[in-house]
């Protein structure tokens, strides 16, 4: 009884973790008595695991917004519950939520077995709450793993493609790599300060005058292990690959859902454990790793054909601006973080849609899209043209759509922080990337395609999800208050 007294508020902390893993039993279960009669209908369960698993990721939504428990630790402070965790955890669901709701048509076209697909992605919605809320390094390092292994089945999910096979083989074996390197400097970071709390670390750094070679290694090694998560250069080599190899639902999950959870966690290091080290180590190395982000996505684009590769390089390039974003070390710049993921997670959300949607409509055996397969695209769908072609703008940074206002934030806090010769480097990079941009809505308005082209009508899901980010990001600036105090109000509770 005295326990279960003790550990009341983490249990009605833990809600929706809890229900999400009850849920997992939930779908399994129906996937599995439905499994017999679905053997040689691949996909008679997909209507029905789409409405399952989006009546579970709302209800775990609404226990999100529902939480009892405002800001402690939990279970021993393993874990820990506050306005960035909750904020986190809806946008994380509401990603999940629309990558569900666009999944059907695809799921029929490429002939996946439904039920193992909504699993994982429950899966996901479970590592990423619980990474989000990680408080110690073991956990980040558990959940971590929990999320990779799901990531390396998922890309090999196209049976008969050698290249989906690559994908999830290189994916798993770099993956393995990095999560080696965060192991080898959390026991660095435990063998030089005797604790892996990030709460106790907080308290020990905070005034060290001296700092011991092994603990700048091992923060080398778990940052660089976290930055590899996210595709950020120097650790970007897989992230081309498998964005091509895997299916296009894959990796829209793969570029828009997992970047937010990662982000905090590296946030919780640098801003919270290891504040005192900001002067003599983050600035510099957020400052390296985001330069050679910017450089290599702004140059590695600009000769490539295929548009998940574009998209794949493009992201390497929004990570560097991230990076930038955190050196500067100011609330300005945590919120600028904040907005710039808020933005490009719908921007790209809506153009993985697209790509999709593009290959939904692919008449031959290939998946590799190249820029032609986008020809005539306006001339079918207008409004859907227009859509992608101002999302192309709000990626490249024109005004006044939110991906100009996001990279603007950056360049503020930069600026505030004295960082003049990194903001223009990276408005010369945005420049630069500008290029392979307007190169797409050069091929979707004006170049002319002498044969019949098809593009399969779009599913009431992707639909609303397209609708939902475009209001968002291209009528972002009639009111763009509420995102402002938003992301200032969740990186204020980083810094309390």
């Amino acid at each position: 009884m005295k326990f279960a007294l003790i550990f009341q508020n983490d249990t009605a902390a833990f809600l929706p973790e809890l229900f999400l893993a009850i849920s997992l039993l939930v779908v399994l279960l129906h996937g599995s008595f439905l499994g017999v009669s679905a053997a040689s209908l691949y996909t008679y369960l997909t209507p029905s695991m789409v409405r399952l698993t989006s009546i579970i990721l709302f209800l775990s939504l609404i226990l999100v917004l529902n939480n009892p428990v405002e800001s402690q630790t939990l279970w021993n402070s393993i874990f820990i519950t506050d306005h960035l965790a909750t904020w986190s955890k809806i946008i994380i669901i509401l990603g999940l939520l629309f990558c569900v709701l666009v999944s059907e048509a695809y799921l029929f076209s490429a002939r996946f077995r439904a039920f193992e697909f909504f699993f994982f992605i429950i899966s996901i919605s479970l590592s990423l709450c619980l990474l989000i809320s990680s408080y110690d390094f073991l956990s980040i390092y558990l959940n971590m793993e929990f999320l990779s292994l799901i990531f390396y089945v998922l890309a090999t999910w196209k049976k008969n493609s050698y290249f989906s096979a690559e994908a999830g083989l290189k994916y798993f074996i770099l993956g393995s790599v990095a999560s080696i390197f965060f192991l080898f400097g959390a026991s660095l970071i435990y063998f030089s300060m005797g604790t892996t709390n990030l709460g106790s670390l907080a308290l020990l750094t905070e005034n060290l005058n001296t700092f011991s070679p092994f603990m700048f290694l091992g923060l080398i090694c778990t940052i660089s292990a976290l930055l590899f998560k996210l595709g950020a250069a120097p650790y970007h080599m897989w992230i081309a690959d498998v964005y091509e190899g895997s299916p296009t639902i894959v990796s829209l999950i793969f570029a828009v859902v997992p970047k937010i959870a990662v982000f905090i966690v590296i946030l919780r290091l640098s801003f919270l454990s290891f504040w005192s080290f900001f002067p003599v180590f983050w600035e510099d190395f957020f400052c390296l790793c985001g330069l050679l982000s910017l450089f290599i996505g702004c140059l590695c684009g600009l000769g490539e054909t295929k548009i998940k590769r574009l998209l794949a390089f493009s992201s390497v390039g929004h990570v560097g601006f991230l990076c930038i974003g955190l050196a500067s070390g100011s609330i300005e710049g945590v919120q600028g973080v904040l907005f710039y993921l808020f933005m490009y997670m719908l921007t790209a959300a809506f153009l993985w849609i697209y790509v999709l949607h593009l290959e939904l409509g692919l008449t031959t055996t290939t998946s590799f899209l190249t820029f032609a397969d986008s020809i005539g695209l306006v001339r079918s769908n207008p409004v859907f043209g227009l859509g992608v072609v101002l999302m192309i703008f709000s990626l490249a940074g024109v005004p006044p759509l939110g991906g100009f206002f996001a990279k603007l934030n950056i360049f503020i806090s930069l600026v505030d922080a004295s960082f003049y010769l990194v903001a223009i480097f990276a408005v010369l990079t945005s420049v630069i990337s500008a290029f392979y941009y307007i190169r797409l809505i050069k091929i979707f308005y004006f170049e002319k395609n002498d044969n019949w082209f098809y593009f399969a009508p779009i599913s009431k899901g992707a639909s609303l999800v397209l609708v939902l980010t475009a209001i968002i990001v291209i009528f972002f600036m009639l009111s763009p208050n509420l995102f402002y105090l938003l992301t200032y109000k969740i990186g204020l509770g980083l810094m309390i």
